[in-house]
């Protein structure tokens, strides 16, 4: 008798334990926490932008509808909607692009450091700073 009311427990409580730990959550992309809220755009962002985007997203050829040459038109967006969520890197396609090595397509791709710069600015507010 102990040795079946020992089994019945022992499997009600994996069966229990297998149900709480059941789904992993995916990790975000990027951190959501700004680890440095003191970027600017003028000074720090838009560097990287005028030497690795906008020869295929300014001047001339502007490629999806996105205009990287001014703060105004990177936050305006491409033709498939905004690409930066003030305050959320994660929700963000241009940041997705770039930590995913999808952009840019021609060119050196950035660096950690460089990234992590679009990252903190996009998470700090993206302000035009």
């Amino acid at each position: 008798m102990n040795k079946k009311l020992l089994l019945v427990t022992a499997f009600f409580v994996l069966t229990i334990l297998s149900a709480c730990g059941g789904q992993a959550t995916q990790a975000p992309l990027v951190s959501t926490v700004p680890t440095n809220s003191n970027v600017s755009f003028a000074n720090d962002v838009m560097p990287i932008i005028e030497s690795r985007c906008v020869k295929c997203h300014g001047g001339e050829s502007v490629k999806k509808g996105l205009d990287m040459t001014t703060y105004e038109g990177v936050m305006k967006g491409s033709t498939n909607g905004v690409v930066i969520e003030p305050g959320n890197a994660d929700n963000s396609p241009l940041i997705e692009s770039i930590v995913n090595k999808k952009m840019p397509k021609r060119g050196n791709k950035l660096t950690p450091e460089e990234t992590q710069l679009f990252i903190d600015w996009v998470n700090s507010g993206a302000e035009n700073n």
